[in-house]
């Protein structure tokens, strides 16, 4: 077990439903040697343990730098929701990452939220905003560990192997389709005319022309076929960016984007799913979504993309798991031209309400309030 200080300092409080229970710390372990205990120093601490409100806010530090799921970090913030402590947004074992950089006068600004699944070496989920220049708010949190540079950035927030693994993969579509044809060699698959290509989940036009680089990264690329990422992952990117330009100053919007599932092809019983490293990391993902989410309106929409370009009619049944609504959203315009959402070849896309989407994708977790509207 490794030593950990942990130091609890109370951040906030919020007035709590007294329905809602306390999150508690038990400072007394029979496990424990004295070594490893952890060092507290809150009024809070009585009688061997410390009891949280629901809604109080706790600052865990670690001298060391050892948290387990977040080795980076050395400072985390853990709110009590139901019992438990939620450290960040993305739970374990996902790890929680942001994009910023330093502003000229000493500030940080934050332009992405990033939900990272270094087991399967995957992103979860990306959150944007249209904030002016791309702000995205945050928790309250410490910057002072902040790099000087997006690079700075990215270099710090995965390890050196998957960092490089994933900059070989996503880099050369050559070698990127040369792993895949090597993996179904003895199934003599027939990929047709399909080639395997890096997508961004997050469209360089999301953001103001000085923050596009914010997209270039591995972490936000996964692999998807070509007619796919040509077709109608093209049409999503730019309707979704026509709409939070649009919106920008009159409509506050947070656009999310992420993966579900690993795609398998027939290549006989059971189904192959396709992984492109060992020890099932890099899969390629079988839905690739989106959801914007108004959060003051109370209106959202999710977009799910189906990555298959072989996926039969009988088979689209069961892939597509909402009743969808796709025809009768007027923002997307690119999408619905020409009925371009129902092409499979192009990525076959439909669109599902936000408490629906949350309660089948559990990458998207489901903070959604009550019933919210659609937003056509």
């Amino acid at each position: 077990m490794l030593a950990v200080r942990a130091v609890f300092m109370l951040l906030c409080l919020q007035v709590a439903d007294f329905s809602d229970p306390p999150c508690v710390i038990e400072l007394e372990c029979s496990e424990c040697v004295p070594d490893n205990m952890p060092v507290v120093t809150s009024h809070r601490a009585v009688n061997g343990s410390i009891h949280v409100a629901a809604g109080d806010e706790l600052t865990l530090s670690c001298a060391g730098g050892k948290f387990l799921l977040y080795p980076l970090a050395s400072a985390l913030a853990a709110a009590c929701e139901g019992g438990k402590y939620r450290v960040d947004e993305c739970g374990a074992p996902l790890q929680g990452r942001v994009y910023r950089t330093q502003e000229a006068r000493g500030g940080v600004r934050h332009l992405a939220a990033l939900c990272f699944d270094s087991d399967r070496a995957l992103a979860a989920r990306l959150h944007v905003s249209n904030a002016p220049r791309n702000q995205l708010a945050m928790p309250p949190h410490s910057d002072l560990t902040a790099p000087l540079s997006l690079l700075g950035n990215f270099n710090h927030m995965f390890d050196a192997k998957t960092r490089h693994d994933a900059q070989t993969l996503y880099s050369d579509d050559v070698r990127l389709n040369r792993r895949l044809h090597e993996l179904f060699k003895h199934d003599h698959y027939c990929f047709a005319e399909q080639t395997l290509t890096s997508a961004k989940l997050l469209s360089g036009r999301y953001f103001d022309d000085q923050n596009m680089r914010v997209t270039e990264f591995v972490s936000n690329r996964v692999a998807s076929w070509m007619s796919v990422v040509k077709g109608n992952l093209h049409h999503l990117h730019r309707d979704v960016a026509k709409l939070m330009k649009r919106s920008r100053g009159v409509m506050e919007l947070d656009v999310y984007a992420g993966t579900h599932g690993v795609l398998s092809l027939n290549t006989g019983s059971p189904r192959s799913e396709v992984y492109l490293k060992a020890g099932k990391r890099f899969p390629v993902p079988k839905y690739i979504w989106t959801v914007v989410h108004a959060k003051r309106e109370n209106k959202g929409l999710a977009v799910i993309l189906l990555n298959d370009p072989y996926v039969t009619v009988s088979e689209i049944r069961e892939a597509v798991f909402c009743e969808s609504t796709c025809g009768s959203v007027s923002w997307l315009s690119h999408l619905t031209r020409n009925r371009n959402y129902e092409r499979p070849v192009s990525g076959l896309v439909f669109c599902c309400s936000l408490p629906a989407f949350a309660e089948r994708v559990t990458e998207m977790p489901n903070i959604f309030n009550g019933t919210v509207k659609h937003l056509y």
